[in-house]
């Protein structure tokens, strides 16, 4: 009897000293859980805060390297390289392993990054803004697949609409710290300044991401899918971004389109025979993603392609200066970080996406419908009053989609489908910006014929003319200063008030057009709005990615 008792305490011994430990190493786990996952925003946070801080130090960088033909490109090709290879990782993150491709990722972007900040010339500048975007991209397609592999789809949301939130607080941070390095330091500062601390979160990364992969000695990549749908992504968004730039009429526009959606074509033939497809065709068999992508693309048209004036709307219709203009879209933006927390722990407690996903595109349409309803006699407090609604629509919906797609395909498609969701934003609000740029060009050129007064124009000096029918003679001061030096008071008069006569028409013409901008963004998301209901609700699974998979594996084993 002794003996048996002593059996019985030490088997209960044992059994508490093994909860213990598995409690311990679930304590543990999650840690390193939780410090991969705010490394991930990190990561993320610093290559969004790329994209935002470039803009307010570009007149300088054009000032000292000399290049204003090529302003633009400076963010165009960023978006070019990043947008190319976001289809891509991951399908190659699941094949190669997580740990490695984003691993690369941040380094490829922090080597971009101390390229960009030692450019002597446009030139260089543009070469190493497109391959930091390499990085940026990599970035992108791959950290929701992270998440999807550290969490379940039932706790996942609330992790989703955190790394979602980034994005926000990097266009609130970014313009500001840009404007303060540029002033205070060196444009060359803001690469700079990721440089320690992307170090920091490549060394926490490098030490705590688990090091996830399909089981498998030899992975098959598929590097023909991957140039064929990288290349055809790139063509389609240079072909956009030229036509946002120039106009639809511009020769290599309509060349780059049809052969980017002709490399796209032949690669989806070649992907629908391709075992491990960097695209699997068989993502579109399931209802739920499928809708999933029509609404989020159609969403990216609408919706970057209008956000994109409201600033402009600030600066040039209502007079705002550009730092107060950035200060005044902190309603938008904070608004799209409450809505992306906020709905990311909404979705994780119900569950219930379908619901959550139609609100916050109803949100997104008031907003964008009171943004039509500006005019030029706005005020500011109207503009940052109207913006709140979208932006509190925009976050919840940024949080929804990405756990809906991956909730709805099996385990090992979950990195194609969220690389996929990313690459049709993205392309959506390329396309968005082209065609509402080609629209509100043409109205501006159609309106401002009629707005401005030919009488009032007939008074300006022929040389004067076209500079102060051109918007952007609203940003400077240098024909009031012409004719302020003007020696005979009663000309002098008089140019002044044509002049302001003018200002006033070609503020007109800009509110106009403009507002058809905003009209022509409500309507796609309306049409957003109506598939979102048909988007079937199922379950969330309580287990993560990696739980999934290896359950696949077990369960094929088993039968075999």
């Amino acid at each position: 009897m002794p003996d048996i008792a002593i059996k019985e305490v030490e088997g209960k011994r044992l059994e508490t000293g093994q909860a213990a430990e598995e409690a311990l190493e679930e304590h543990h786990g999650l840690d390193r859980r939780m410090i991969t996952f705010i490394g991930v925003m990190a990561a993320i946070f610093l290559s969004a805060l790329d994209q935002t801080i470039v803009g307010t130090a570009l007149p300088k960088v054009v000032g000292e390297l000399h290049g204003f033909d090529r302003y633009t490109w400076v963010t165009t090709v960023y978006l070019l390289t990043s947008t190319s290879v976001v289809p891509i990782v991951g399908k190659l993150s699941e094949q190669l392993g997580r740990k490695r491709v984003f691993l690369t990722g941040i380094i490829l972007f922090l080597a971009g990054s101390a390229l960009c900040g030692f450019s002597q010339d446009m030139t260089q500048l543009i070469a190493f803004r497109g391959f930091q975007g390499i990085g940026g991209g990599i970035l992108t397609g791959t950290a929701f697949a992270v998440i999807a592999d550290l969490f379940s789809p039932a706790e996942r949301a609330k992790y989703t609409g955190m790394v979602a939130a980034m994005f926000g607080l990097a266009s609130i941070v970014g313009p500001l710290v840009g404007g303060y390095l540029t002033d205070n330091i060196s444009w060359r500062a803001i690469f700079y300044v990721n440089l320690p601390i992307g170090a920091i979160v490549l060394a926490a990364l490098f030490v705590t991401f688990p090091s996830l992969r399909r089981a498998g000695s030899h992975p098959r990549i598929d590097y023909l899918g991957a140039l064929g749908i990288g290349g055809g992504a790139a063509l389609l968004t240079l072909g956009a971004s030229l036509a946002g730039t120039n106009d639809w009429s511009y020769p290599p526009v309509w060349f780059l389109l049809i052969a980017g959606l002709a490399v796209m074509i032949v690669t989806v033939f070649h992907e629908a025979r391709t075992p491990e497809a960097v695209i699997p065709p068989q993502l579109f068999q399931n209802s739920i993603f499928t809708f999933s992508m029509l609404v989020t693309f159609i969403t990216g048209l609408g919706m970057f392609g209008a956000i994109i004036y409201i600033p402009l709307f600030l600066q040039a219709v209502v007079g705002v200066k550009a730092t107060n203009s950035g200060l005044l879209l902190l309603p938008l933006m904070v608004g799209m970080v409450a809505g992306s927390i906020g709905g990311g722990f909404l979705l994780s407690r119900t569950g219930r996406y379908k619901a959550q996903a139609v609100i916050g595109m109803i949100l997104m349409s008031i907003g964008m419908y009171l943004l039509t309803t500006l005019t030029v006699n706005s005020t500011e407090f109207e503009v940052s009053r109207d913006t709140v609604a979208f932006g509190l629509g925009l976050g919840m919906s940024f949080a929804v989609f990405n756990v809906v797609a991956q909730n709805a395909v099996k385990a090992q498609y979950i990195s194609s489908s969220t690389s996929a969701l990313q690459f049709i934003r993205q392309i959506g609000g390329t396309l968005g910006l082209a065609i509402l740029g080609s629209i509100v060009n043409q109205q501006l050129k159609e309106k401002t014929a009629v707005d401005v007064p030919a009488s009032a124009l007939a008074k300006i000096p022929a040389q004067y003319r076209s500079q102060i029918t051109n918007p952007q003679a609203l940003f400077t001061d240098a024909v009031d200063k012409a004719f302020n030096s003007i020696p005979n008071p009663a000309l002098r008069q008089s140019l002044l008030e044509s002049l302001a006569v003018i200002r006033h028409g070609v503020r007109l013409a800009l509110a106009d057009s403009i507002h058809i901008a905003f009209v022509v963004g409500l309507a796609a998301l309306l049409v957003a709005l109506a598939l979102t209901f048909f988007i079937k609700e199922i379950p969330l699974r309580k287990t993560t990615a990696a739980q999934d998979r290896a359950a696949a594996r077990a369960e094929a084993a088993t039968a075999a």
